[in-house]
């Protein structure tokens, strides 16, 4: 009787943990922390580079940070081109006054209440306080644009630890998705000149470290696991009142 009663626990436990792991399943962002040393798993535009503590700037996570630059000219890829590049609709950077920048993307599955979370630290050479060079650094998520960071945001400080003149310091950000589907996520940061002179001459850069999602079990997984559980409990009593 008791070889059986372990044996039964055993299968329960194991149950339960294969219930649990299925909920990991969705919404996986592959090499988030960027640890395989590039962007192996995310797609790219412009000037972008992985660094590691050489940058001036330590990883969050790991040994790895991604790093998107306007450099000091020009990437390549203009505003339109990454309204393009990320799916997003025709003058949602350029209409900021956008001329140019960087980006990557990968996209994702993910159910209803996953918990998207990152770090990022934004950089910039831009005088500061000055709206019309307001370089800036943003999110999306399909067709959705997300605001970061910019050169009038007021957590900048200097020196900064990297090249740049400036930079907020890595923050976290976390966003709960509100519905299931296939979700293009990506980062981007862009040079802005609200001159007309067409402003690449200065440096802004991103680095993005830590990209994960945490998903939520699914109902059944829930009921499952609960279900596991209690004929664990019931089990264990009955096997107690049998060794009275």
């Amino acid at each position: 009787m008791l070889k059986l009663s372990t044996l039964t626990l055993a299968t329960a436990a194991t149950a339960i943990s294969l219930l649990a792991s299925s909920t990991s399943a969705s919404g996986v962002v592959l090499n988030g922390s960027f640890e395989t040393g590039n962007f192996t798993n995310w797609t790219t535009a412009g000037d972008t580079s992985i660094q590691d503590s050489g940058f001036g700037v330590t990883p969050t996570d790991g040994n790895y940070q991604a790093a998107l630059q306007t450099l000091t000219d020009t990437t390549g890829a203009s505003a339109s081109d990454l309204e393009n590049f990320l799916g997003l609709s025709s003058g949602t950077l350029t209409n900021s006054g956008a001329t140019e920048g960087s980006a990557i993307l990968q996209t994702i599955e993910a159910n209803t209440g996953d918990v998207l979370s990152f770090d990022y630290n934004f950089l910039t050479n831009e005088v500061p306080g000055n709206s019309d060079f307001n370089d800036f650094a943003f999110l999306t998520l399909n067709n959705d644009f997300i605001s970061l960071a910019n050169t009038l945001s007021p957590d900048l400080f200097s020196p900064s630890f990297s090249s740049f003149a400036e930079e907020t310091g890595y923050k976290s950000f976390s966003y709960t998705l509100t519905s299931s589907g296939t979700y293009t996520l990506g980062f981007g940061v862009v040079d802005v000149d609200n001159t007309g002179l067409g402003d690449t001459g200065v440096n802004s850069g991103l680095l993005v470290d830590n990209v994960r999602t945490t998903p939520v079990p699914e109902p059944m997984t829930i009921l499952g696991s609960l279900a596991a559980l209690g004929f664990m409990k019931k089990f264990s009593k009955k096997r107690n009142e049998n060794q009275d």
